[in-house]
């Protein structure tokens, strides 16, 4: 079965901030979205402490 992935939905500023990331960086964000976006949660991730069940950031800060 194929995954059904949603695309991205961008707020303008944060893409704009987000094209000037190193493509390392761009490429492991996008992946953890991509994983996001199936339903499933990154490696990357871990959860925010202060804000509740459910709110996760990635480990890196990005």
């Amino acid at each position: 079965m194929i995954p059904k992935t949603r695309p991205v939905s961008w707020i303008k500023a944060a893409l704009k901030e987000f094209v000037t990331f190193p493509e390392g960086a761009k490429s492991i964000c996008l992946a953890a979205l991509t994983i996001a976006a199936e339903g499933g949660k990154a490696d990357i991730a871990k959860p925010l402490h202060g804000l509740g069940s459910g709110v996760i950031r990635d480990r890196a800060g990005v």
